[in-house]
């Protein structure tokens, strides 16, 4: 779905220029992007057909140990332990069961950092027009980064500034596309 959906695009991206390819016009980005959608999603679709890891059968109920774990008796030791600790080993798996001893807790699904990273988006679509794209990018770079556990607050702005004022001119100036200024005399 990912290719076709990406070959769709290509082609309309393609067939948008209209015959002018130059370089500074608007059609080299969709192009560009969707070239690399296109190329991911053949990578993504080729790794889907590669043959999986091979996994060694286990016996029912007994979970999956690979040789040199230390998580357990090993064979050797089991047959050297002595009927008695045998039958105790038994006995008590038979009683807890091993679904039980071998399932995780499920993680808690952690809703702040998505919640906060759709203000953080929001706030940025209202901050584009009044505070121009440098401004309102770098604030948004800075919160996201925070947001998602960074706590180095001149690291950040160490790269939202320049990433956001490269990003400016590149648009602007390499292809031509208008973007807000907002209060900074760009």
């Amino acid at each position: 779905m990912l290719l076709a959906g990406g070959l769709f695009l290509l082609w309309t991206a393609y067939r948008a220029a209209d015959g002018d390819y130059s370089v500074s016009g608007p059609w080299l980005a969709p192009l560009v992007v969707t070239t690399g959608w296109v190329v991911l999603a053949g990578w993504y679709l080729a790794a889907q057909f590669r043959t999986p890891a091979r996994v060694e059968p286990t016996s029912a109920g007994a979970p999956h140990r690979s040789p040199g774990t230390l998580d357990g008796p090993t064979a050797d030791q089991d047959a050297t332990a002595g009927q008695t600790g045998t039958a105790e080993r038994d006995a008590t798996a038979g009683q807890t069961g091993t679904a039980e001893r071998d399932a995780e807790p499920a993680a808690a699904v952690r809703w702040l950092p998505p919640v906060l990273l759709s203000a953080a988006l929001l706030g940025y679509v209202l901050l584009l027009d009044p505070a121009g794209f440098v401004l309102a990018s770098a604030v948004f770079f800075v919160a996201c980064a925070r947001i998602l556990g960074s706590r180095h607050w001149l690291r950040d702005v160490a790269v939202a500034v320049p990433l956001a004022v490269g990003v400016y001119y590149g648009f602007t100036q390499g292809l031509d596309i208008t973007l807000p200024a907002g209060v900074l005399p760009l």
